[in-house]
């Protein structure tokens, strides 16, 4: 509709004003703890529902308009998806089922430089009738551009621990509440929760009935009791068997990151979680069917939780950024005379990610300026679509200079190269504000400090 909150941004070179959607800044305090927002918005909506949406069209009816009536305010507070990627309370149950990369996801870190993968924001263009991009960068890395990215990269954000791990324990907990509620099974496989009456009233009723027992607590007390055991415990579980695993895979000689730690641990609970959320979830409905239907239905379930975990697992970070840089190294290797007897009769772009690495690192007549000029060339590919950084890019490339026997001060060389030739996000028109500041404080710094490499990193 374009109908949007704007606010007034001046040039502090040239004085020139201009009118710009307001967007969330990612070093601000939402942008930095969104997940606790959006975890804190999902415990009070299955609250809600077990308080009151559940046995009350009406109440249903409220809580469905409240929200649409939300994203349609932050849509129009905020520019692009900032609803999707800030406040929205599924969201991070999305990022929990899909982990790095969903079961039948497209891996768009292979894709070609322009290309417009997974759930990219487009638009048509009136032109060609062609898709193109309508990304306003409202989040950066953002899910929906390349979501093994975000997954990586936001493994360590404030909230991200409390959102994968307690969302198993929220599972369990909203489930479990039916049993602590009633008493028994019954109460929730027999579907008598969504047609309940004046469930307005009954919020202050007897909360817990165990070994029939009523325990006085009040019902809206004894569900945020009940999730904040869950979740709680199912935090500390999940932060607790990650260093168990460290210490285990230790005890075998084999060391693994806490990064790749927490990432085995993401996986168990995402797969328990789905296995428990469609065990329990719609079953007073489901068992209505005939049983071979309950039974495949259950087949099916166990069947797409395995090969998730199986196709997941096998992840690691340092995977996905060699298969990042892979395709931008195939394309300078295409233009090296490589003999026939070294590819074996293979096309280059046969060749696994791995055989791509151990090419380059072997190529006989791949000379020192080649190898710099290669390097340069995917700093410079990887920089222009915004994959990567400037200020990151050190770090991301590493493996790639090992490789191609480069050092760190090649790397910043190559930086200064590429700033003061003004190409691809050096240019004025396409770098963002951050990489101009940053690429030229980088040239400079190559320039004036001769006596000591310049590292992204200063000592302390």
């Amino acid at each position: 509709m374009g109908i949007q909150r704007q606010r007034t941004v001046v040039d502090p070179t040239s004085g020139a004003s201009r009118q710009e959607v307001v967007r969330i800044d990612e070093d601000s305090w939402l942008g930095r703890n969104h997940l606790y927002v959006q975890f804190g918005l999902f415990v009070l909506g299955l609250a809600a529902r077990l308080l009151l949406v559940n046995g009350d069209r009406i109440a249903l009816g409220i809580f469905l308009l409240a929200t649409i009536a939300c994203a349609i305010l932050v849509g129009y507070l905020y520019s692009g998806k900032s609803w999707c990627h800030y406040f929205c309370p599924m969201s991070p149950v999305q990022t929990v089922y899909t982990g790095p990369r969903s079961l039948l996801g497209s891996q768009a870190h292979q894709s070609r430089p322009g290309e417009l993968t997974q759930s990219t924001c487009r638009t048509i263009d009136s032109q060609t009738q062609q898709e193109q991009s309508a990304c306003v960068a409202c989040k950066s890395p953002c899910f929906d551009i390349d979501a093994e990215n975000t997954y990586w990269k936001e493994l360590k954000k404030p909230g991200r621990r409390l959102a994968h791990y307690g969302y198993l324990g929220m599972v369990i907990a909203f489930y479990l509440y039916f049993f602590l509620y009633s008493g028994n099974w019954d109460y929730y496989f027999t579907g008598a929760w969504a047609h309940e009456e004046d469930v307005l009233y009954k919020v202050a009723d007897i909360g817990f009935y165990l070994f029939d027992t009523a325990i006085p607590i009040p019902k809206w007390i004894a569900v945020f009791l009940t999730f904040a055991v869950f979740i709680s415990t199912f935090v500390f579980l999940g932060s607790w068997l990650e260093k168990q695993y460290r210490s285990y895979q230790t005890r075998r000689g084999q060391k693994v990151s806490a990064e790749q730690a927490q990432h085995i641990i993401f996986t168990v609970f995402t797969l328990a979680s789905f296995w428990i959320f469609f065990s329990y979830g719609a079953r007073p409905s489901l068992n209505r069917l005939p049983s071979f239907l309950v039974l495949a239905i259950n087949a099916l379930i166990v069947l797409v939780g395995t090969l998730w975990v199986v196709r997941t697992l096998r992840r690691s970070k340092v995977r996905y950024e060699r298969e990042k840089v892979s395709l931008s190294l195939r394309q300078q290797l295409q233009q090296v005379e490589i003999p026939s007897e070294v590819l074996a009769g293979r096309a280059l772009d046969n060749l696994s990610v791995d055989e791509v690495y151990t090419l380059a690192k072997t190529l006989p007549n791949w000379s020192q300026e080649s190898r710099l000029k290669a390097y340069t060339d995917i700093l410079a590919d990887i920089t222009a679509h915004h994959e990567v950084r400037i200020e990151e890019s050190c770090d991301f490339l590493s493996p790639l200079r090992q490789t191609l026997q480069l050092t760190d001060s090649d790397h910043f060389d190559a930086i200064q190269f590429l700033a003061e030739h003004q190409s691809g996000p050096f240019d004025p028109d396409t770098r963002s504000a951050n990489d101009r500041h940053v690429a030229p404080t980088i040239a400079f710094s190559r320039r004036t400090a001769r006596t000591m490499p310049y590292r992204s990193n200063p000592p302390r």
